[in-house]
């Protein structure tokens, strides 16, 4: 089936994101079930941009709570335990999303799995990616050149790039990650905020692309932290 051109679902989240690391086989699913018929976007919010936290010792109980919750809520794995033994950081997501925003200007196909990267990297095996050699590092794992990336990711254009993303996200009024947002012409409605499963969306979405179901009749559900508010 061809994609259908004046419909794209954008997703909204950040590579910081707990809950958007729970969401990636959720993800992954739809992008099987529906990427032929429709184009997925990818876009940053912002989760940490402007109020970066310190994570000390005194925080790390509640961020360690928090993962667990999204295990459980998921099943994805977070390494948790790597947590107590890692030195103080900023959780300061704005490093990663211009890395992102670099590697999608680059080369728009591996976005999505830079943005993977960044994610296992920070829940797998706990690195620090607010650090530009760790972010170059991953840039290179998959495939970018180090010298075109860093001085792009670097760059007040990308720097520019990436708030217009956060600022999209906002007028769309995707508060919560992940978002998927359904773009139709110039309707847009948001899907889901925060994690939701991958049956909660299924019906909807294909009701969406086949024409049952008009954007503007789509209702958002606001999720935050995997249960509804």
């Amino acid at each position: 089936m061809s994609q259908t051109t004046d419909k794209e679902i954008i997703y909204v989240g950040d590579p910081m994101c707990a809950w958007c690391f729970g969401f990636e086989p959720v993800l992954d699913a739809l992008m099987e079930r529906l990427g032929s018929s429709v184009p997925f976007r990818f876009i940053m919010g912002g989760l940490r941009v402007e109020d970066p936290i310190a994570i000390t010792d005194a925080i790390k109980p509640k961020l360690l709570e928090n993962w667990h919750g999204v295990t459980r809520a998921t099943g994805q794995p977070i390494n948790g335990h790597l947590l107590a033994d890692a030195p103080d950081f900023l959780y300061d997501s704005a490093p990663a999303s211009r890395a992102f925003v670099a590697v999608r200007r680059l080369n728009p196909a591996l976005a999505l799995p830079y943005y993977r990267a960044l994610h296992h990297a920070f829940y797998l095996e706990m690195k620090d990616i607010t650090r530009p050699e760790i972010l170059c590092d991953l840039a290179k794992g998959i495939g970018v050149s180090p010298e075109q990336f860093l001085p792009l990711a670097q760059s007040d254009s990308v720097r520019a790039e990436t708030f217009d993303d956060f600022a999209l996200a906002r007028d769309y009024n995707a508060l919560a990650f992940p978002a998927l947002v359904l773009r139709e012409g110039e309707a847009a409605s948001v899907l889901n905020q925060g994690y939701k499963p991958l049956s909660a969306l299924t019906g909807i979405l294909d009701d969406w692309v086949t024409g049952t179901l008009p954007t503007s009749e789509i209702t958002p559900a606001l999720l935050i932290f995997g249960r509804a508010s």
